[in-house]
């Protein structure tokens, strides 16, 4: 019988819960819009979470479900709008701890053209000043009403929550 140490285990159970074990997960209600085939504008994704690690499966999952959307979409646009605690982890002092997550979100943003936005009026009550965030991130006035404004336009709303793990 063959013994793994400890570290072992943590090493790969750490790499199973990791943003890699989410590449190719499917969010139910990205799988009911690629099946319409009836592409809207766009989607804005919401995250609203209080995980100190939410980016860490956010941003490789964002990243899955805009390659499936433009698979299938080509034309369509992406928006994020992030007005949980969570959001508070995109600001230039915390990024640091999720390096991986924020260079997934940084290409995104930069390359993919990608908008993130996160929350002012949360921002305002926690006294985190607009301008500590990354240059990647707009901070709107309100989460819930950028997401509106989104609707509006004729974007899909999409809550994001972090998916089970799935082992293949």
């Amino acid at each position: 019988m063959i013994k793994i140490s400890n570290h072992i285990k943590v090493l790969i159970l750490s790499i199973l819960l990791s943003g890699h074990a989410f590449s190719d997960y499917t969010h139910p209600s990205v799988k009911r819009l690629i099946q319409s085939n009836s592409a809207p504008i766009g989607v804005v994704f919401e995250l609203i979470e209080s995980d100190k690690r939410t980016w860490q499966w956010a941003a490789p999952l964002i990243k899955s479900l805009r390659t499936q959307l433009k698979e299938k979409y080509p034309d369509i646009e992406i928006a994020v709008v992030s007005h949980g605690r969570e959001q508070f982890q995109l600001t230039q002092k915390r990024a640091k701890h999720q390096k991986q997550a924020i260079s997934i979100l940084k290409d995104l943003v930069i390359k993919e053209g990608v908008d993130l936005h996160v929350c002012g009026t949360h921002s305002s009550w926690y006294d985190i000043d607009p301008n500590s965030y990354l240059d990647i991130v707009d901070v709107a006035v309100s989460g819930p009403a950028k997401i509106n404004d989104y609707i509006n336009l004729g974007y899909q709303p999409i809550q994001l929550y972090r998916p089970p793990v799935q082992i293949k």
